[in-house]
C-alpha cells in the first residue's frame, strides 16, 4: 500500500495544444507527471504534473480554459532552481529579481502554449 499524500486544496488547470509535446517541457523543469485521463481512446488528454508537491492539470480539453494562463509556484529558493534550469537548457523568460519587492524573489518562464510560470521565494517572514 502506497503512502497517501495531503491533497492540496487549490489546482490550477493550464490549457495546452498537446500534451505530448508539453510533458517533456514540464519535466525539463522537474515536474513529473501523477496521471493522465482520456474520456475515450482518441480524446483530449487531461493530465496532472507535480513539481515539489505542488500539482497542476495540463488539459487539451477547448471548453476548460484558454491559453495563456498563469500559475505561481512558491519554491525554497528561486536562485538555486534558475541555475538548475540553465544546467538543463531552460529557456527562462525573467531571471530572479526582487520586481516585486525586497523580500520576495521571481523567476518566470513561459511553456510551448505561453502559458506563464512564475517561482517565487519569500526572502523575509514576518
Amino acid at each position: 500500500m502506497g503512502v497517501k499524500r495531503e491533497l492540496q486544496r487549490v489546482v490550477p488547470a493550464l490549457r495546452v495544444a498537446s500534451y505530448a509535446a508539453s510533458k517533456p517541457f514540464y519535466e525539463s523543469l522537474g515536474f513529473r507527471e501523477e496521471w493522465t485521463h482520456h474520456f475515450e481512446p482518441g480524446l483530449p488528454t487531461f493530465a496532472s504534473m507535480v513539481f515539489d508537491g505542488m500539482e497542476v492539470f495540463l488539459t487539451e480539453h477547448t471548453g476548460d480554459c484558454q491559453p495563456g494562463g498563469l500559475v505561481h509556484f512558491y519554491v525554497a529558493d528561486v536562485d538555486a532552481l534558475y541555475d538548475d534550469f540553465l544546467e538543463y537548457g531552460v529557456s527562462v523568460e525573467e531571471a530572479p529579481n526582487n520586481g516585486l519587492g525586497p523580500d520576495l524573489r521571481v523567476m518566470s518562464v513561459l511553456d510551448p502554449d505561453r502559458n506563464r510560470l512564475k517561482f517565487l521565494t519569500q526572502t523575509h517572514w514576518e
